[in-house]
């Protein structure tokens, strides 16, 4: 009797101490789970924020083994200005952000590059693009950063609150343009660009008559509410693609545990920027078949004369990028070289 109630003693002590050493160990097992915050500005609904960014993070969360997790932030819910997303990024508020590489005019040059017109067909081949040129390390910028990914969105078409039956018809309209190149095409075409108006203010500005247009990629016509202030669209004359990154805190980044920064090497990169910009050009089909079947749009195409008078206006614009840089690089020839190469991989 006395050897039984001994026994079960010893029992129900085990149980207490392995009971005890559940509490103590349980915080220390959740000590090495590193949380990383993933911030957009765009809104929850776009396709890249419904389903690619949840795509990736399922990917690498479950390649990290249970070392990392990652909060996604989209809609502007850690910041909503576009043109400081950077800044979030390098000071620590986010880990990994969604970012318009011309709000921050001369920080990544060589993406400027991308703005071209008449270089690419869709953001997947320029997207794959613009990252063969990162792994090369062609693009100067990213020294405080690790690239997760990139889009090239686009090619940007020609929008207006006023019918563009002809690339005459944008003479003397006031054109919204997103950088340096797109100053130069519209100012080509006869427009009258307007800069410092960031994409999710294109909208009101239009309705104020501040704006009589915008370059604009199809599928964010809708994602930025601009179909809602313009209703005249020429989809088939690409103006050039615009580049969103996907930088990492570099900091954060280096301090990650070995796993977890396996997972993100993983799936970042190629994987990445492939969905990127493969689901962004879906999105440009379904907004373009969404607006053709709205009586109050009219969705149109240039003519092939229409499109080549266009093509003698832009006749030089790429002068000052075909040429070889300090380095000893033409990385206009480079750009193109990669391209071809995308191309013929598909």
């Amino acid at each position: 009797m006395k050897s039984t109630f001994k026994s079960n003693l010893a029992k129900l002590a085990a149980s207490a101490a392995l009971a005890v050493g559940v509490c103590f160990t349980a915080p220390s097992m959740a000590q090495d789970v590193t949380v990383l915050k993933f911030a957009s500005f765009v809104s929850p609904k776009s396709i890249n924020n419904r389903v690619t960014v949840p795509a990736f993070i399922k990917a690498v969360e479950e390649a990290s083994e249970g070392t990392l997790k990652i909060e996604h932030y989209p809609g502007g819910t850690l910041g909503s200005n576009p043109a400081t997303q950077l800044k979030l990024v390098e000071d620590g508020v986010v880990d990994i952000a969604e970012i318009v590489a011309a709000y921050t005019p001369g920080r990544f040059k060589e993406l400027e590059l991308f703005e071209l017109p008449f270089v690419f067909d869709n953001s997947r081949e320029a997207g794959l693009t613009a990252q063969k040129m990162y792994d090369k390390g062609l693009l100067t910028g990213f020294d405080k950063f690790e690239l997760m990914g990139i889009i090239e969105v686009g090619p940007y078409t020609m929008h207006a609150n006023k019918e563009i039956a002809s690339p005459s018809d944008i003479k003397g309209k006031k054109i919204r343009a997103g950088g340096p190149t797109q100053v130069d095409i519209i100012k080509r075409m006869g427009g009258i660009p307007i800069g410092g108006i960031s994409a999710t203010k294109i909208a009101e500005n239009i309705s104020r008559r501040v704006l009589d247009g915008s370059l604009m990629d199809d599928g964010n016509l809708i994602n930025f509410r601009i179909a809602d202030a313009v209703k005249n669209h020429i989809i088939n004359v690409p103006l050039g693609n615009v580049a969103v990154i996907f930088p990492m805190n570099k900091a954060k980044y280096d301090a990650l545990p070995a796993k977890a920064k396996a997972a993100l090497d993983k799936y970042r990169g190629t994987w990445f920027t492939d969905m990127l910009n493969t689901n962004l050009d879906k999105q440009i089909e379904e907004a373009r078949a969404k607006l053709s079947k709205d009586s109050k749009h009219n969705v149109g195409k240039w003519s092939d004369e229409q499109l080549d008078e266009v093509r003698g206006k832009m006749s030089g614009i790429e002068a000052k990028w075909d040429t070889k840089n300090d380095a000893g690089v033409n990385l206009y020839r480079e750009m193109l070289t990669l391209r071809d190469e995308v191309r013929a991989a598909k």
